[in-house]
């Protein structure tokens, strides 16, 4: 079986230094190309709820997007989805996502995830954006 992932999770630690000091999140994640296709699981963001909420933050919401890199996709599926007194977005997806879920809000966006290096195609984004799969996001 092919192993399609393309992100984790950042570790706790690094996870309870970005929420310091912010507040009010709306955490969305990738749905698709990380995993094979005919595969329904969604990903799992309740760790990150989880190190949020022991912070005593607020997670105003949480949406998962098939291909979240795909701009004109992603930006349909959360018109009027994201609430209002959101202040911050927690992403959970590769680069590309992280860069597309910026393009689209006007509040802070911050990757929970990084990138792994990988072999083959990486995202649907349609663009020029790329993902360095560095394994140590810096894109917030």
């Amino acid at each position: 079986m092919v192993d399609y992932t393309k992100y984790v999770l950042k570790s706790k630690e690094e996870l309870e230094s970005l929420l310091t000091g912010k507040d009010n999140f709306f955490v969305v994640a990738c749905n698709k190309c990380f995993k094979e296709f005919n595969t329904t699981d969604e990903p799992e963001c309740g760790e990150l709820i989880a190190i949020a909420q022991a912070q005593g933050k607020n997670i105003t919401g949480t949406a998962r997007v098939d291909f979240l890199c795909n701009k004109v996709q992603t930006e349909k599926k959360l018109a009027g989805i994201v609430p209002e007194g959101t202040e911050n977005v927690l992403v959970v997806s590769c680069g590309l996502g992280v860069q597309t879920m910026a393009d689209l809000q006007n509040v802070p966006v911050f990757t929970a995830t990084n990138s792994l290096n990988y072999i083959g195609h990486h995202g649907m984004a349609l663009t020029k954006k790329t993902c360095g799969a560095c394994a140590q996001c810096y894109l917030n």
